[in-house]
Order: structure tokens, then C-alpha cells, then sequence
């Protein structure tokens, strides 16, 4: 079962009935949260919590016992056995009538940055991801794994033929004539190095930083940009940038794509009809992974 808001996103979802209402507290909701979230030890979880360890056994057993929680892999620890839980559900519903209607999925419509690549149905053009190998002037070997969630969300809107994606170190110039979405700054990705120079958003050669022709600014961190243009090699096609200083900064730039979808296609604030986005990514958790991003322009 899933849930559907009006944006057509969807979470996971479990109908409950009284006697599983009868199970969630206040303390029992904090828990469900946190386990939707990633599975954990119910140390780790009483540990957050500020909760003594057998308390929140008492909990779990609870929620273990409305199938809202369930066991996911455990660790011997000390001649112990830590058990690891997760949420059942990223979501729970409350039916209160049973009366069922017949009902049509409206066609979720295209984003605005999507619609060049995508052709009745199926995604038309490549992505360029940058070599794992060594490679280019800057002998860098590419980590832009985020990538694969951009893919991931254009997936919801298309379906595509193999292969999906080329290496930089093995394209070739019929390649660049195609609808392009390319992965990475010019240090890991040789066409962004390519095309550098057009880009209104571009990587500075001397202090890679990003300089926006629209503000003046440079920027330098965990930066990103997006950028949408003609494609130089061929009139009726397309190119996204989708980079970063480091690839803390492509994946601000995707998580922006995935989280701020209207803000990245209002487009440049100095210059609106231009989608070319400067973002930069935060890591409020302190996971060594970016998960928060800020649109700097």
C-alpha cells in the first residue's frame, strides 16, 4: 500500500486498525520515526531517546507485537545478542470506511528540465559519468555515485533503452550529438572540461571555483550547479550539467534536483530564464553525507 500526496510522492504505507492505534504513544512515535529512517539497535535507539534500555524494550515489544516494527538483523555482542529493528512502514492509515472507489492514477507531468530527454515515454539521450580509472589532465578517478539517483527519479518519469550512461574516456562524436546529462566538474568529467568555457556557470581553470556570469560571484565549498543549454554540438539537442566542486557538490546538486524541483526551474534569480542553479550542500546529521542544500542562486 502506498501513500500519495498531490505532488505525486509517495511513501510506504500500512493500514492499522484499533488495536494497533492502541499501541502508538507519544514515546512509541519517536521510535517508529527514527526506525523509518534506517534500521538500529534499540541501544542506539535508547541512546537517543534518553531512555533506559529495558524501557525501551518495553516499547518495541509493543510495536514488535502491532507488526509496526520488525526484526532486521542482530550483532553477538559481549556474549550478548544486540537485535537491530526497522520500521514496517514509512507511513500508517486508518481506514474508517470501507467504502472502496475505483480510481485512476492521473499522469504525473513532466518537469520542465526533464521534458527535452524524454521522448513519449522513454528517455531520449545519455548520461556522461566520468571514468572510475585514472584519466584526463588531472589523472582523477570519478566518484560521482549520486548520479544514480538523478537516474532513479527520471526513471519515475521514463523508461530507457540500453546503454543508459557512457564513460567521458570512451565517447565518441556521434555521442555528443544526442541529449546529454553529464556527471561532474571538469577535474573528473573530460567533456564538462570540454565545454567549460560555454558554461554560464563555470569552473574557474586556475582556483576551481565556480564563477557565475549572471551574479560575478565565486563560490568555493561544498558547491553545485545545474545547469540546462544547448547542447554546442548539435542545434536541437540538450546538455545538464549536473557538478560540483567535489562530489559532496554534484550530490547537493541532485539532492536540489529531487527536493527543490520548482526553485531549480524557476531558474537563475539574476536571470530567470536561464536554468542554471549554484546550490550548496550541508551535513546536518554529521554522517559524512550530505543531506540538507541551499540555493545560493
Amino acid at each position: 500500500m502506498r501513500l500519495v500526496n498531490e505532488n505525486g510522492e509517495a511513501l510506504s504505507c500500512m493500514e492499522i486498525d484499533n488495536q494497533k492505534i492502541a499501541a502508538l504513544s507519544e514515546e512509541r512515535l519517536q521510535i517508529l520515526r527514527m526506525l523509518t529512517k534506517q534500521p538500529m539497535y534499540a541501544a542506539e535507539i535508547a541512546r537517543a531517546l534518553g531512555m533506559e534500555e529495558q524501557a525501551l524494550y518495553y516499547h518495541i515489544k509493543l510495536l514488535q507485537k502491532a507488526r509496526l516494527v520488525k526484526f532486521t538483523d542482530y550483532e553477538e555482542k559481549k556474549g550478548g545478542v544486540a537485535k537491530k529493528f526497522i520500521a514496517s512502514s514509512e507511513s500508517i492509515a486508518l481506514v474508517i470506511s470501507n467504502n472502496w472507489k475505483h480510481y485512476t492514477h492521473s499522469q504525473i507531468s513532466v518537469p520542465k528540465i526533464f521534458t527535452q530527454f524524454i521522448d513519449d515515454g522513454a528517455f531520449n539521450g545519455k548520461f556522461i559519468v566520468g571514468s572510475p580509472d585514472p584519466h584526463g589532465k588531472y589523472r582523477a578517478r570519478a566518484s560521482e555515485f549520486p548520479i544514480l539517483e538523478l537516474a532513479m527519479l527520471l526513471g519515475s518519469y521514463a523508461t530507457f533503452s540500453f546503454p543508459l550512461y557512457v564513460l567521458d574516456t570512451q565517447l565518441s562524436e556521434a555521442d555528443k550529438k544526442q541529449n546529454l546529462i553529464i556527471a561532474g566538474g571538469p577535474k573528473v568529467n573530460m567533456l564538462t572540461a570540454e565545454i567549460n568555457d560555454t558554461l554560464p556557470l563555470r569552473f574557474d581553470k586556475a582556483t576551481f571555483e565556480i564563477y557565475s556570469k549572471f551574479s560575478k560571484k565565486r563560490y568555493s565549498g561544498n558547491i553545485g550547479v545545474i545547469e540546462l543549454l544547448p547542447n554546442p554540438f548539435a542545434k536541437n539537442k540538450r546538455i545538464m550539467v549536473v557538478g560540483g566542486l567535489n562530489h559532496h557538490g554534484t550530490r547537493a546538486a541532485i539532492f536540489a534536483i529531487i527536493k527543490k524541483m520548482k526553485e531549480v526551474e524557476s531558474g537563475n534569480m539574476h536571470n530567470p530564464k536561464a536554468i542554471a542553479k549554484v546550490v550548496e550542500g550541508f551535513d546536518e546529521n554529521g554522517d559524512g553525507i550530505v543531506d540538507a542544500v541551499e540555493v545560493l542562486e
